[in-house]
């Protein structure tokens, strides 16, 4: 008993929490790892220890009394606090609610559709003494989770490193499109990937009017041909008769948000029109499933990869046409 007080959980490495050693790209802090333990106060510290050392991942437990919140102990305060003189005997038999009283550890909120960046500038302005403390996230429905502040500090690092290397993302797709054997769904893939790392979303559908010199990839799972894509709703309509993208911050505020191709838990889209030199081909649209609005700075981070896509569908008619002349050629 004494030694598993006494011992002081370490910080979990990335891999832990990432073992793929891929970092997710999310579009709010909604999408992190967090962990939903949570305990009575009364619950005594040492059935606490306990569980964090089987949860390893956990950085803390989530304090209630009557299903409310009352408070928050980090893992890494409260095994050091145990490790420390008269730490067991003091506080491991006793309500989790004392050694809370002991720490001193306040109660640190954000909702959950927040954006990685404006989380850690909000977690930041915390005192020092409580600035490595985890925070309680809460979502839409009122239930809570806890999010470890080394993930929130680690997925900010990769988001810089995603936004600083986008010119060498850039520099390989233009390499290919200018190709003349490019795969074009390993291209399509690369850009929207390629995407994804600076405009973060839940859900992508490139909609393109539909002709038969165009559905050269019909079979793509992101891929979607309508006859007249004006008439989905107005609001495509719009994108497509501005040439603008057009964003909207909560589609449960607009009454002309029906029959999109976007997922059914949609709260924030953003159509960006995919044009060539005769106009608009198709819209990408782009949707989040929080109240998580696209920024003016990942609309035109989108505007670059449409234009993109739009050379691609662009360069794939050229060379269907040019083989259909070949083909008449020889047959002729």
């Amino acid at each position: 008993m004494l030694s598993l007080a006494m011992r002081v959980t370490q910080v979990p490495h990335y891999l832990n929490i990432f073992p793929t050693g891929k970092i997710p790209v999310p579009v709010c802090i909604g999408d992190l790892p967090l962990t939903d333990y949570s305990v009575s106060q009364e619950t005594p510290t040492e059935e606490i220890a306990f569980q964090l050392e089987s949860e390893p991942l956990a950085p803390g437990v989530i304090l209630t009394r009557n299903g409310n919140l009352t408070g928050v102990v980090p893992r890494y305060k409260m095994f050091e606090r145990l490790g420390h003189r008269y730490g067991v005997e003091l506080f491991l038999r006793k309500p989790i609610s004392e050694m809370e009283l002991e720490l001193g550890t306040g109660i640190f909120t954000l909702k959950s559709h927040l954006p990685i960046n404006v989380a850690v500038k909000l977690a930041l302005s915390r005192t020092q003494k409580n600035i490595y403390d985890p925070i309680v996230v809460e979502f839409e429905d009122g239930s809570l989770r806890l999010l470890d502040m080394y993930v929130l500090l680690l997925t900010q690092s990769q988001l810089s490193n995603n936004l600083s290397g986008i010119v060498s993302s850039l520099n390989n797709i233009e390499m290919i499109l200018t190709g003349e054997r490019a795969d074009p769904v390993s291209t399509l893939n690369l850009i929207v990937e390629s995407m994804n790392l600076v405009v973060p979303f839940h859900h992508l559908r490139i909609i393109l009017q539909s002709s038969a010199e165009r559905e050269t990839l019909s079979s793509h799972e992101l891929v979607l041909y309508h006859r007249e894509l004006s008439e989905i709703n107005r609001i495509y309509h719009s994108v497509l008769q501005l040439n603008q993208p057009i964003v909207v911050e909560d589609v449960q505020r607009v009454p002309s948000w029906v029959n999109t191709d976007s997922l059914e838990k949609t709260r924030s889209w953003m159509g960006i029109p995919i044009l060539n030199q005769d106009g608009a081909m198709g819209l990408i649209s782009l949707s989040r499933q929080t109240l998580s609005p696209f920024t003016n700075n990942e609309k035109e981070l989108a505007q670059v990869f449409a234009r993109y896509i739009a050379t691609l569908f662009t360069n794939l008619s050229l060379r269907l046409e040019k083989n259909r002349i070949l083909q008449k050629k020889y047959q002729s």
